[in-house]
């Protein structure tokens, strides 16, 4: 059911960003739904240079990861690299690269937040620059569901059984009336225009120059996708099973050109969406057309010039990107706490993250939108469009970096682009080089006597000049560094949840899991849980409304349900990782279900828990098997040893035990906010019991389809053993 507050054009947005996530990550230009095995090969992993194809480096991109990486003290012009007379698997052996630096076909998602943010310039600055509010946020919306419109919905429901389809009753539920019709009457448009293009017939008269504009969005935003395809050459370098793949799609990837026909029939459309009646010129025809159209009639003549359409520079990326009006003209300083800094941002977010890949199914872009979709479901009346906008730029600059995709963002740029106060709240959540810096920051706001509201601490609302930098250990979260730091944790979480079996290296075993769990982001979760809980029962003092930093009630009732959410989430990642750790010590289900019980059993102490699961339940001979049977490569991949253990080292416990202290704490939290009614605690469990079929589905899943992923586990270890010992 959809939830009882203001249905607003923010709720709207943010909805559909949830919605794109959930239907159309796994689909890929050119290509559609990828397969699971692919998918896996996309997560995000260290490679050695000297891996990677030959034909790669025959590209633009290649040559710039060339330069980086062999030339990087050198001010050398990538176009005037030989690859072919360097010796890279030699000089490239010692060199790991972060997979997100590479090329890929990219997620259709990205589509719905061109064309998004094509159709916001048109409302802002079309008709001659008077702007078309006739362009709705309401069309925004329902343009970008066009691509979601049919589809299951894989964040509706933990089984895959109970998986919503995005169909008439699920958009008028959840978007309105408006949005609903709008939807409808579009894709029918949509289609009928598509099938008059492909027989050559009469196009239709649209219903409206808005349905008409839209049209010409999406059928723009479709071939920038392929324009961009085509100018990294991403086919060129696919490995067999993937071309098999695209082979299956229609794609002929043995062509000189594969993505030609694909591109000439975008080409074509987009070119017949523009010569529509009502198609707005100013904001939409003639900024795509001077960049995106020109470049791809070029490549299309003359396929030399391909290259050109891609890259840091490229004419049918960046020259498209930066030429958008919303890019051109709109401040985010002067409205940053707006519906438009949130399409902005979530523009800036694609083009700097658009070959960024998790360590599990998700792309960076879909990873930001459920991040904002769970804002909005926790946070209810408390939604923010500053929220949004913070989801959307969160890992920007850590993973636009050069080191992660090469895209080289910086604070600075943020700072540039939408203002002193946004950029010094993105800091907040930028991983800072120290790695204690996020504790001590997450410390230092523990023992602040009263939360910190953005708005005051960075003048949001006007546009200042400060300095800024990567999690500032001596200046406590705001507010909203808060709640998008624990809501990045629940959707991290929840990434490991669906996914594990995607995961590689050491995050598909229990010591990495659970090390991150309770030492790296448990170091910051703690403290700021443990904060906003100290506000809420503060609140309860009839005096502490009139006290001049008190938080109002919408914004504690949020964070209630912040609260509420992550201890859930923090519970289901413990009992996988539980299951996980069960599975390495070749425990039975009977066994397991003890494991579980005792760790989560408040009434069983430290030495009786020791006697019981460390003597009793997790047998060394056991793991011993599993490891010479490749079930895991080595016994530092297990959360009771050392991350550089041998068989022959002591076991190391010390994270394990903390990791119980915290979810028995979790527990007194519970009690403490008066959300341990039976109701909510058999919920709880029935997530959990959920959360532990997923996991031994996958576990069959994987068995079926044979040890490929254990062997690719042991093939990485030992590769990575063997850099160790060159270095």
């Amino acid at each position: 059911m959809a939830r009882a507050y203001p249905l607003t054009d923010l709720v709207k947005l943010v909805r559909a960003y949830g919605v794109l996530a959930g239907t159309s990550d796994m689909e890929r230009v050119l290509a559609g739904t990828l397969s699971r095995e692919w998918i896996a090969k996309e997560v995000e992993h260290l490679v050695p240079l000297s891996s990677l194809p030959v034909r790669l480096f025959e590209t633009q991109r290649g040559r710039d990861l060339l330069a980086a990486e062999l030339f990087a003290k050198q001010d050398i012009d990538p176009e005037t690299i030989k690859p072919e007379t360097l010796d890279i698997r030699i000089a490239g052996s010692r060199r790991m690269i972060n997979s997100n630096r590479l090329p890929k076909l990219e997620p259709i998602i990205h589509q719905a937040v061109l064309a998004a943010n094509m159709l916001l310039g048109v409302r802002l600055y079309g008709s001659h620059g008077n702007g078309t509010r006739t362009m709705t946020h309401d069309l925004i919306v329902a343009t970008m569901l066009q691509d979601s419109y049919g589809k299951s919905h894989r964040y509706s429901a933990f089984s895959s059984h109970d998986h919503e389809i995005v169909d008439d009753t699920y958009v008028f539920t959840w978007f309105g009336d408006t949005v609903g019709k709008l939807v409808i009457t579009l894709a029918e448009y949509l289609a009928l225009f598509n099938e008059s293009v492909d027989a050559g017939l009469e196009i239709p008269e649209p219903p409206s120059p808005e349905i008409a504009t839209a049209v010409a969005a999406i059928q723009a935003s479709r071939l920038r996708l392929v324009a961009r395809a085509a100018g990294d050459r991403v086919i060129s370098f696919m490995d067999r099973d993937q071309s098999r793949e695209l082979e299956a799609a229609g794609i002929d990837c043995s062509a000189d050109f594969p993505e030609r026909p694909a591109m000439e029939k975008h080409y074509k459309l987009t070119i017949k969406a523009f010569k529509l009646p009502g198609v707005d010129h100013y904001a939409l025809r003639e900024p795509l057309r001077n960049t995106l159209l020109m470049a791809v009639r070029d490549a299309l003549r003359d396929p030399a010039k391909r290259e050109r359409l891609s890259g840091r520079r490229g004419k049918a990326v960046h020259e498209v990107h930066i030429n958008l009006p919303v890019m051109e003209y709109f401040a985010v300083s002067e409205a940053p706490n707006s519906i438009e800094a949130v399409h902005v941002a979530s523009l800036e977010m694609m083009r700097s993250l658009e070959k960024g890949r998790r360590k599990s199914l998700s792309s960076m872009a879909a990873h930001a939108f459920r991040i904002s979709a769970i804002a909005e479901r926790v946070l209810g009346r408390a939604l923010e469009p500053l929220i949004v906008t913070l989801a959307m730029l969160h890992d920007v600059v850590e993973d636009g970096s050069m080191r992660v995709t090469g895209y080289g963002h910086s604070l600075r740029k943020i700072q540039f682009r939408f203002g002193g106060p946004i950029a010094a709240m993105v800091s907040e959540l930028t991983d800072s080089s120290v790695l204690s810096a996020g504790a001590n920051k997450a410390n230092l706001t523990l023992k602040q006597p009263h939360l910190l509201l953005p708005q005051a601490q960075y003048n949001v609302g006007r546009f200042t000049d400060m300095t800024v930098k990567a999690t500032e250990a001596e200046v406590p979260y705001t507010l909203a560094g808060i709640v998008i730091k624990l809501l990045d944790t629940v959707i991290s979480i929840e990434e490991g949840i669906r996914d594990p079996e995607l995961m590689s290296g050491h995050w598909r075993h229990s010591g990495a899991r659970i090390y991150w769990a309770e030492r790296d982001r448990g170091s910051i979760v703690r403290p700021l849980v443990e904060r906003l809980l100290i506000e809420i029962k503060t609140s309860a003092d009839p005096e502490y409304a009139s006290r001049p930093h008190h938080v109002n009630a919408v914004r504690l009732q949020a964070g209630c349900a912040i609260l509420e959410t992550v201890l859930m989430y923090q519970d289901m990642y413990a009992t996988q990782n539980l299951a996980i750790l069960a599975h390495e010590f070749g425990l039975d289900s009977t066994e397991r279900e003890t494991l579980i019980s005792l760790f989560f059993d408040r009434n069983v102490n430290e030495e009786q828990f020791d006697e019981r699961v460390f003597v009793g339940l997790l047998d060394d001979e056991k793991l011993h098997q599993n490891i010479e049977a490749g079930e895991l490569p080595c016994i530092g991949y297990t959360t009771l040893y050392a991350k550089d253990a041998t068989l022959d080292s002591p076991r190391k416990v010390d994270t394990f035990i903390a990791y119980r202290s915290s979810a028995l704490r979790r527990q007194e939290m519970r009690r403490e906010l008066g959300i341990d009614s039976t109701e909510k605690l058999t919920a709880l469990t029935l997530r959990q019991e959920q959360v532990l079929r997923m996991y031994d589905r996958t576990l069959q899943s994987t068995a079926k389809s044979g040890r490929s992923g254990a062997l690719a586990e042991l093939h990485d270890h030992a590769v990575n053993a063997q850099l160790a010992v060159n270095q």
